[in-house]
């Protein structure tokens, strides 16, 4: 039995005319926009838990 697939949960998200420019302008070597997207939202969420924890907050929607 092999091990779990590491990318299971997919979502389809439209972009702002220009912005897959400005993330291609941006990227690093061996690294694609989906690697941006993908990491740009870890750090987001936990930037955000981290406030919530600090602030008190922090409902689900």
């Amino acid at each position: 039995m092999g091990r779990p697939p590491l990318w299971s949960e997919n979502m389809h998200a439209r972009f702002r005319a220009g912005t897959f420019n400005r993330i291609n302008a941006v990227l690093r070597e061996d690294e694609d926009r989906t690697d941006f997207v993908r990491e740009a939202v870890e750090r987001e969420i936990e930037r955000r838990t981290k406030e919530a924890k600090s602030s008190g907050a922090g409902e689900n929607r």
